[in-house]
């Protein structure tokens, strides 16, 4: 029985042996290092692009005329409304036009008179040359006669005075002749001021456009000189913008750089430039134009800036007046440039950098130089190459001699976030194709 009982202890010691070291073993841990994190990488975008400046506009209409009235008087009739088309030339007021026709027709009245002592006074210049014509015949005999002894001196004194006499009736009436027709100038002009006044009680549109609100009622009392309303032409619209003196010094810069040996810069050189422009709502500058006016004053001292215009076609007057717009000029001819999101690079104590992965799917910092962001985008100046493989996602993932799992993905930006120049399709201001036009790059 105690054998027994010593046997079936030691195989339950046994059993107990085996369990501990088995389980033991299956408590030990094995380390195994996790796998290398994934990041997104990209090579550079490479675009061509163009130089430019942006800067705020105002846009006016090239033509706006106030209408006056020239006379003074009572409004007869209106004869548009508000916001109506209307062309030059047409009729707008009419204004009581009596006492106006009364003063035309005293001032023909006065012209008529005036060729009638014209023509009374060259009537008398007929009669003193006969007069003088007669006293100097009988001059003439008389001189004859005292030559001969025939006649008396008294007789010769006599014809002198008399012939004397009519001469001088004679340029009398020459001169009256000359009054006669300078009064008639006086009255020929008075006549036209008549006329003018007369034709003022109309008042007409003096260019096409678009006439605006007028207060003018009718039967209202208006003095010369007074606005009625306005007529505003935006066919064509300017549009006003002013730039820094060190940016127009960039832009000389780049126009001069464009010219052959020799060349010098001109006036005609920095105007008719391209010009684009975006209202508040556009996508893209859809709207092309020319430069027009370069303030000849130079800069502003006291703003450090230039006054500066470009003009633009408006047919279906997608450009109010007043409004304020985003005027974009190039500044040079279309480069190429390597793009790469603007989040990728980094900033520390050593400058501008970003991580790339090389060959052997280790992470590497790179110093790069940003020549300027466009709306999320970097313009990489150097430290780049086409085929760098930039992190541009899972930048907290990586680090410097870290070994990385790289996944490509291709950067891609549309035509409306990147223009590189019109192309035949795009959109010229009046909605037309416009193949020779070429446009600013831009990202949106």
């Amino acid at each position: 029985m105690d054998i027994l009982k010593s046997n079936t202890f030691n195989r339950l010691l046994i059993l107990w042996c085996l369990m501990t070291v088995n389980g033991c073993k299956s408590s030990r841990n094995n380390y195994a290092p996790p796998p290398p994190p994934e990041v997104t990488v990209s090579k550079p975008l490479q675009q061509s692009i163009t130089p430019f400046l942006d800067q705020n506009g105002v846009i006016e209409a090239v033509d706006e005329a106030d209408v006056r009235a020239r006379v003074r008087g009572f409004v007869e009739s209106v004869e548009f409304e508000p916001g109506q088309e209307v062309a030059a030339g047409d009729v707008l007021y009419k204004i009581e036009s009596t006492q106006y026709q009364a003063s035309v027709n005293s001032a023909t009245a006065e012209v008529a008179s005036a060729e009638a002592a014209i023509s009374v006074a060259n009537a008398l210049v007929r009669t003193a040359e006969a007069e003088a014509k007669k006293t100097g015949q009988n001059l003439g005999r008389a001189e004859s006669l005292l030559s001969q002894n025939a006649g008396s001196q008294a007789e010769f004194d006599t014809a002198t005075a008399e012939n004397e006499a009519a001469l001088a009736a004679l340029e009398s009436a020459k001169a009256n002749v000359q009054a006669a027709k300078a009064a008639k100038g006086q009255s020929v002009a008075s006549l036209a001021q008549a006329q003018i006044d007369l034709d003022y009680t109309t008042v007409k549109s003096p260019i096409n456009g678009r006439i605006t609100t007028t207060d003018i009622k009718r039967g209202n009392l208006v003095d010369n000189g007074e606005k009625l309303t306005a007529v505003v032409n935006r066919s064509q619209v300017f549009a006003n913008f002013s730039v820094s003196d060190r940016d127009i010094l960039r832009f000389m810069n780049e126009k001069k750089a464009g010219l052959k040996p020799g060349e010098k810069l001109t006036e005609a050189d920095l105007s008719e430039t391209a010009v684009f422009l975006k209202r508040e709502t556009d996508e893209g500058f859809p709207f092309k134009g020319v430069l027009e006016y370069i303030d000849p004053e130079g800069v502003d001292a006291s703003t450090g800036t230039l006054r500066l215009r470009a003009q633009f076609a408006n047919p279906d007057d997608s450009l109010l007046q007043g409004i304020f717009v985003m005027v974009r000029v190039p500044t040079g001819d279309s480069v190429e440039v390597m793009l790469i999101p603007e989040y990728a690079v980094l900033r520390d104590q050593r400058g501008q950098y970003v991580l790339v992965v090389n060959a052997e799917r280790k992470v590497e910092r790179v110093a790069v130089t940003v020549a300027k962001t466009i709306s999320g985008w970097a313009v990489i100046e150097k430290g780049l190459t086409p085929d760098s493989r930039v992190v541009v996602d899972g930048l907290q993932r990586a680090r410097p001699g870290l070994e990385v799992i790289p996944i490509d993905k291709k950067l891609e930006v549309d035509d409306q976030t990147l223009l590189r120049g019109f192309s035949p399709t795009d959109r010229t201001p009046d909605g037309a194709a416009d193949s020779s036009a070429t446009s600013p790059s831009e990202v949106e």
